[in-house]
């Protein structure tokens, strides 16, 4: 016998795994996204990009497909993490000008939307999927988002803005993919690796210190976020209440990489 507890954890793996097979590359329509803030976060609100819940997405023109439906940081997680970017900027030293933020893997957009509002900066973001990026150009322009949005690799966006001083930021979430193992997320088989994105980054500022921001879930395998920073320091993780089975739940980690004596 199914218990009730079971069962919204059945309901949220077939419904995730609709988003991510039939309806990976489909622009949902507005029940279905009805439907996927109801099973994903307990609400039809609950899925809310550009300050737009759900149920009002259709009428304002916002386009989501099935992967980013899943995929994407919702408002509700997107504004935590920039408050805590915004609280951290806060205790830097002044000088340097305004800092370099990029949103390497941006899908939806939703955190450079939020984070270019709550920071005053424009935003420089990566996709690297033409479905998505054509989606996410869309919606941003109906937002009127402070982002400036590239079609291409991480590292072609990352050999193209020099910078500009140690409190550069830098927001990681590559494609999980593969990395979803029995054990957790392995952030070493993400798609690049995580590793190998950091030393991306390092190489591009010629090892000057920079802020990371990486999104996880809340069950990591083989310690393989820590090992990831091992040379990082940790600033501050960001873990909203857990509403899905563990393996699911989103967190959020501020890391500070490369040595910096003039903090």
């Amino acid at each position: 016998m199914t218990t009730t507890a079971e069962s919204p954890h059945a309901a949220y793996f077939a419904f995730r795994d609709r988003l991510l097979g039939d309806l990976r590359t489909t622009v949902l329509t507005g029940d279905q996204l009805c439907e996927a803030g109801q099973v994903i976060y307990g609400r039809p609100e609950g899925l809310s990009l550009y300050g737009i819940p759900a149920p009002r997405m259709e009428s304002a023109g916002i386009r989501l497909m099935g992967r980013t439906a899943i995929e994407c940081c919702v408002d509700d997680y997107a504004v935590l993490v920039a408050d805590a970017l915004a609280a951290l900027y806060a205790t830097l030293p002044h000088g340097g000008g305004v800092p370099l933020v990029m949103d390497l893997f941006c899908g939806s957009g939703n955190f450079s939307h939020h984070l270019a509002a709550r920071l005053g900066v424009t935003v420089h973001a990566a996709e690297s999927d033409q479905d998505v990026h054509d989606a996410t150009r869309h919606n941003l322009d109906r937002v009127g988002a402070a982002t400036r949005l590239h079609l291409g690799d991480y590292k072609d966006l990352l050999g193209k803005i020099p910078a500009r001083s140690n409190h550069d930021t830098y927001f990681v979430e590559p494609p999980w993919g593969p990395a979803f193992t029995p054990d957790g997320l392995d952030l070493t088989r993400t798609a690049p690796p995580v590793p190998r994105i950091l030393d991306d980054i390092s190489r591009s500022r010629d090892g000057r210190p920079c802020l990371i921001a990486i999104k996880t879930n809340d069950q990591i395998a083989h310690d393989s976020l820590d090992r990831a920073f091992a040379d990082a320091e940790h600033l501050r993780s960001i873990t909203p209440a857990p509403t899905l089975p563990r393996g699911a739940n989103m967190h959020f980690h501020l890391y500070r990489l490369g040595s910096d004596t003039h903090r």
